[in-house]
């Protein structure tokens, strides 16, 4: 849910306009359907954690038509600073409407566009503090995404992933929240409510990790005990703990 401190009204007026008719702007001004797109509830969130967070440096895998890219530019213009950068090798299949959109709102100067994969970009990119992937949502591909963002994401930084009604990617957030040094991101007003809820989740977390470790434990305990999987809103942000230490036997059920 969004931040209370925060409301739609704080988007980009292009933005704003996009989901009151339904549509976009193509570069030769023509009006292309909305669609592909996160809600505006959820593109007030993604502003909100941006506000909260500060990054100086972000970065975006999937553009589509500019929505969600939008609300973050607008997020890193009122906090004054940062570069956001944006990876999609098919934004000409969206009629090249997220770069017209951006342009529209006037945000070209916290933006950089990379028409290519992740993987030919983030590894070049400074530490990053705001990560948000919202592009194949196959399994193995939003993965690798999610690794290579990892590898430049500092302590306490974040990221956000969309559509997790789909299987993939609760799977995928199965494996990082079970696996990796990972939480659910709290954007709480009250800090006290805050710590309870990440408190509750640790104590999930810790539990689960315990006892799949135990002979046999998955002859013996059901498989939701095993994996650690809390509820997963459509639009979900997970926050960075500390750098992998794993050994490297290690596993956990997902």
């Amino acid at each position: 849910m969004p931040d209370s401190n925060y409301s739609s009204s704080d988007l980009p007026e292009v933005l704003r306009s996009a989901f009151k008719n339904g549509t976009v702007f193509g570069p030769e001004g023509e009006s292309l359907p909305l669609d592909s797109n996160v809600s505006l509830e959820e593109a007030t969130s993604l502003y909100s954690v941006v506000r909260r967070s500060k990054p100086s440096v972000s970065v975006e895998v999937g553009f589509a038509k500019g929505v969600s890219t939008l609300a973050i530019l607008q997020a890193l213009a009122d906090n004054g600073h940062g570069v956001h950068h944006v990876i999609d090798p098919f934004q000409s299949q969206f009629g090249n409407a997220g770069l017209e959109m951006v342009r529209r709102a006037g945000l070209e100067s916290y933006f950089q566009f990379h028409e290519t994969f992740a993987e030919n970009v983030i590894p070049s990119l400074p530490s990053i503090q705001f990560a948000f992937i919202d592009a194949s949502h196959l399994f193995d591909l939003t993965l690798l995404e999610f690794v290579l963002v990892d590898k430049k994401l500092a302590f306490g930084g974040v990221i956000g992933f969309h559509d997790l009604w789909m299987p993939s990617l609760r799977k995928v957030l199965s494996y990082i929240l079970t696996n990796r040094e990972y939480q659910i991101y709290a954007q709480m007003d009250n800090p006290e409510d805050s710590k309870k809820a990440m408190i509750k989740e640790n104590f999930k977390k810790n539990f689960s990790r315990l006892i799949a470790r135990l002979p046999n434990a998955d002859r013996i305990f059901a498989p939701d005990l095993l994996a650690y999987l809390p509820s997963l809103e459509n639009l979900t942000i997970i926050e960075k703990l500390k750098d992998d230490n794993r050994d490297w036997r290690d596993h956990t059920n997902f």
